[in-house]
């Protein structure tokens, strides 16, 4: 019959409607994934109401024969995720025995005189369904196994996981109206980068800084296997064994939750990890709540309730399950993982914290699988998973990709996304998806309103932001603008307007947010926030909902900021608004930036704990909170935030404004401190925050040496040192940016103040020709102070060396110039002889560790008849001072894995090893010195030692 599908899905398209349009999303995927819906039909349809997608999806299969089988085809795929009544019907009509003889039975449906789907869209009455199944047939579907009294249980469980998972809150979409909505996972997910995790966590560092150093490192070298979130139970190494237990950290508003979201709808969808049986979701800020002791059967008997009289049967196959625990830093209770595990089984009543750690460590169901999220802080450790993963958030293909999701109208999301590219600021962090999403929302409205009004073009609507701490402040005004007014303003609404309508809102949370962040406490309970004046119900109803995620379990609340650089910014906007006076803003910045609580008398102590104690690892983590709050002062300085200050700022008794002020602080601190490396960045981080020529030019004038030797540096860290820099009116002595991974981007933001370094250490950065032609031009500059470069480490190949090479020909500063490993080769000594025989300055060339043949190795000697003062070491054993040099940072290597990662994946161990071999048949080379020859085997000795690798091996790769 050439149209008996068509003709069965037209007359049954009602009943068929009711029946599945409570949980759509399985049969839609499944049309989408069998070619009968496209992609973009598919992604329209998730737009729409349940009842819509459906009732639109069957007209559009009625419309062919083919389309109507492929149908048919999917609904017995997708039966098991309705109701009984549903799979009677698949058993009548979509038998492969009776396809083409079957007679169409039509469902009776009750209804009064308006069609079903028109009720159904209207949403106004109810409906019900007498089908004409016989009561034989339903109990026949019954017994078969697939509908097992489980069966239907576990059909409750992935329908509910469903509902919880298939949808992601959005905010803003770009266009003159600015909303929330909660937009389907599918549409509006963006894959994460994970890779395996072989370091280790420094805790003293702000999260976010360690991860950007990891991050740097994993790019530089490319030494990272990209891990799809569904394949992190994949078998894996050459044995092919799954792991059972995961671990996977990453910073807060990295990704986690999000992925263990998608984790969950594609096993409740069918679509992946097909071989367990059930996945039990737990997140351990909802444990928080459980404080009595209770059994594994207690705890998913109350979480899954619909479980209750089978969890048993399910528990009895634990191979077959899945533990997936989100959050591990949010749980509130201690875990010692050094205790002795003690023999419990499901019926055990142990302490929430006792039992969560019997499933991690596997002590409880250990044939179960275990998936484990949490923030390096609140770390796991590695012992007790077959595979550690860490989440790096967005590559800029998705990063691109996020953007365009974002916002509906395409000319916006490529403005914005051109915008941020452009700006090292916002680019460095847009890769952590939450903070992309709050630049997103801060630029909704500037890039999507086109003709503003001339005499508002210095509005904030009219100037998008450039700084971490505008990008917040925009965020945070959007938020107070569109969900606390609710109509009482509108657009035009002077902004002082908008912020005295919030004002107090804004002081209790953020003394809730400072207060507890000394105390670096991110969880708060309905008590807190009732302390602070804020009322928990209501958050859902005003601008609260864009800062604090609550959680409700009965009648327990906690509360947390949905990130924690939304908690410190709201804890530097508090401080901010409530210091006036000169003296009290220095003496904060002292506490903040060095942990010296000033004297009880003193007026800034509103701001203090009476148990305060600020360690260095706090005040290392109060970073971030420090920066926020300089750019807030800018923001104050500027009026803008008139409506929410308590009173003005004071002229203190040497009549200096502010920006003086603060400039001489931040002098005095270069000057008379010995500054760390991560303090010293920063304070030039405060300083370009604060944005302030008076305030920087004071501060650059101390700074005559910078030594940020191993610390990892973003783009935006390289634009905080050009931007104080610049205002520098001396040269540096010395700037030290060694193993800092700042790339060429890096280098060329830093590009304009090269030149004035007299001592510039670029050693192990990535660098390519790109590098050495930008390199090239400082040596060329009239005005290049440079005396000594050091290169060591980076890929300038033979075209970069050649550009070096053309640049000293004119250059008249450069004394010593250190090229050991990178990359030269015998093309690379072409020029060398003929332009080094023109300079006058350099003194001292290093080479080694580079394959420059026997040509070079002649060249070499040229150069040194032509100019015999200038000291050339080309060879390890040429130079004891070198050697020994070398063996000195094989041990800090040793001692440093990270070091150790950067420099393994650079091959830098082995072209050292390379350099070390026999010419040609083993034997050193003739005339050098005893004691070098055997300083150059202790050197080849360790190399070998660190790399663990044969000596037949060395220098091989």
């Amino acid at each position: 019959m050439s149209s008996a599908a068509q003709q069965l899905l037209r007359s049954q398209r009602d009943v068929l409607l009711v029946w599945t349009c409570e949980h759509p999303t399985p049969l839609l995927r499944r049309l989408r994934d069998a070619g009968v819906l496209s992609h973009v039909h598919y992604l329209s349809l998730l737009e729409c109401s349940s009842s819509n997608a459906v009732a639109q999806a069957l007209e559009t299969v009625c419309a062919t024969e083919e389309s109507s089988r492929g149908f048919l085809q999917v609904l017995k795929e997708v039966q098991d995720y309705y109701c009984d009544e549903l799979q009677v019907w698949v058993e009548r009509h979509c038998s492969k025995r009776e396809e083409g003889r079957q007679k169409v039975t039509a469902v009776k449906v009750k209804e009064n005189s308006k069609s079903l789907i028109s009720k159904l869209f209207k949403g106004k009455r109810k409906f019900s369904v007498s089908p004409e199944v016989k009561v034989e047939d339903l109990q026949n579907v019954l017994q078969k196994p697939w509908q097992s009294v489980k069966s239907s249980h576990l059909r409750t469980h992935k329908n509910t996981l469903l509902e919880r998972t298939e949808r992601l809150t959005s905010y803003a979409e770009g266009g003159r109206q600015v909303f929330n909505s909660a937009s389907h996972i599918e549409i509006r997910y963006t894959d994460l980068f994970v890779t395996e995790d072989n370091e280790s966590f420094d805790n003293s560092q702000h999260e976010y800084f360690t991860l950007a150093s990891r991050r740097a490192r994993i790019y530089a070298h490319q030494a990272c296997q990209r891990i799809h979130p569904c394949s992190l139970l994949s078998p894996q190494g050459p044995t092919g064994c799954r792991p059972k237990r995961v671990k996977v950290k990453g910073i807060a508003g990295i990704g986690k939750s999000v992925i263990v979201q998608r984790l969950v709808y594609e096993w409740a969808l069918g679509k992946h990890m097909r071989e367990f049986t059930c996945i039990f979701d737990l997140r351990f800020r909802e444990l928080n709540i459980i404080k009595d002791a209770l059994s594994l059967l207690d705890l998913l008997g109350d979480r899954f309730r619909y479980f209750k009289t089978v969890l048993k049967d399910l528990l009895a196959s634990p191979g077959s399950l899945l533990f997936i625990l989100d959050g591990l830093d949010e749980f509130k209770y201690q875990l010692d993982w050094n205790t002795t595990d003690r023999d419990i089984d499901v019926d055990s009543k142990v302490s929430i914290s006792e039992l969560m750690m019997a499933l991690i460590k596997g002590s409880l169901l250990p044939e179960s699988s275990v998936i484990l999220t949490s923030r390096p802080s609140t770390d796991a450790p590695k012992r007790f998973f077959q595979r550690c993963c860490m989440v790096l958030g967005f590559e800029e293909d998705q990063l691109k990709e996020y953007i365009i999701k974002f916002y509906k109208d395409h000319k916006v999301s490529g403005r914005v996304y051109d915008y941020i590219l452009g700006n090292d600021n916002l680019f460095v962090l847009s890769f952590i998806p939450l903070y992309c999403y709050i630049i997103c929302t801060a630029l909704a409205e500037f890039f999507s309103i086109e003709n503003q009004a001339e005499d508002e073009s210095q509005s904030l609507e009219q100037n998008p932001p450039t700084t971490v701490s505008e990008v917040y402040y925009c965020y945070l005004f959007t938020a107070a603008k569109h969900h606390a007014l609710k109509g009482k303003a509108e657009r035009n609404t002077p902004r002082s307007e908008v912020l005295s309508l919030v004002r107090q809102q804004l002081i209790n949370l953020g003394r809730l947010a400072y207060e507890k962040l000394l105390k670096s406490k991110i969880m708060f309970e309905r008590q807190d926030m009732e302390h602070y004046g804020l009322a928990p119900e209501d958050i859902e109803n005003t601008f609260l909902s864009q800062m604090l995620v609550p959680l409700k379990e009965n009648t327990v609340q906690m509360f947390s900021f949905f990130h924690l650089t939304v908690q410190e910014h709201l804890a530097a906007l508090y401080c901010a608004i409530n210091l006036s006076k000169q003296e009290d803003i220095i003496q904060a910045l002292d506490l903040w930036c060095f942990g010296e609580i000033p004297p009880p008398s003193t007026s800034l102590s509103p701001l203090l704990s009476h148990d305060l104690h600020l360690g260095k690892t706090r005040v290392e983590n109060l970073q971030m909170f420090t920066r926020f709050f300089m750019g807030i002062l800018r923001t104050r300085i500027g009026g803008q935030l008139n409506g929410l200050m308590l009173a003005p700022l004071e002229v203190d008794v040497k009549e200096e404004d502010l920006p003086t002020r603060l400039g001489l602080w931040f002098q005095a601190q270069f000057k008379e401190r010995k500054l760390a490396n991560q303090t010293a960045l920063n304070l030039l981080h405060c300083l370009m925050e604060l944005h302030m020529e008076a305030a920087t030019s004071r501060a650059a004038s101390e700074i005559k040496r910078l030594n940020l030797f191993k610390i990892k540096l973003r783009v935006v860290d390289c634009a905080a040192l050009h931007y104080v820099l610049q205002f520098s009116p001396h040269k540096l002595t010395e700037l030290n940016l060694g193993y800092s991974d700042i790339g060429n981007r890096g280098l060329n933001r830093l590009a304009p103040i090269l030149h004035r370094c007299e001592s510039l250490y670029l050693r192990y950065n990535r660098l390519d020709r790109e590098a050495a032609t930008l390199e090239s031009a400082v040596l060329k500059s009239n005005k290049c102070q440079v005396k000594k470069l050091f290169m060591c480490g980076n890929n300038f190949g033979p075209d970069g060396v050649l550009e070096l090479w053309k640049a000293l020909e004119q250059n008249t500063t450069l004394e010593e110039l250190y090229l050991d490993i990178t990359g030269i080769t015998e093309r690379g000594t072409e020029n060398m002889v003929d332009s080094l025989s023109k300079n006058t300055s350099l003194k001292t060339l290093t080479m080694v560790g580079n394959d420059i043949g026997e040509v070079g190795k002649r060249r070499l000697r040229e150069l040194k008849c032509r100019r015999p003062e200038l000291c050339i070491i080309g060879n390890f054993v040429d130079d004891q001072g070198l050697l020994q040099a070398y063996l000195d940072w094989v041990e800090e290597i040793r001692a440093d894995q990270d070091q150790m990662d950067s420099v393994k994946n650079a091959d830098a161990l082995h072209s050292i090893l390379k350099g070390l071999r026999v010419e040609s048949g083993g034997e050193r080379k003739e005339g050098c010195k005893e004691d070098n020859t055997t300083k150059a085997l202790e050197l080849e000795t360790k190399i070998l030692e660190l790399l663990n690798c044969p000596a037949h091996l060395a220098g091989v790769r």
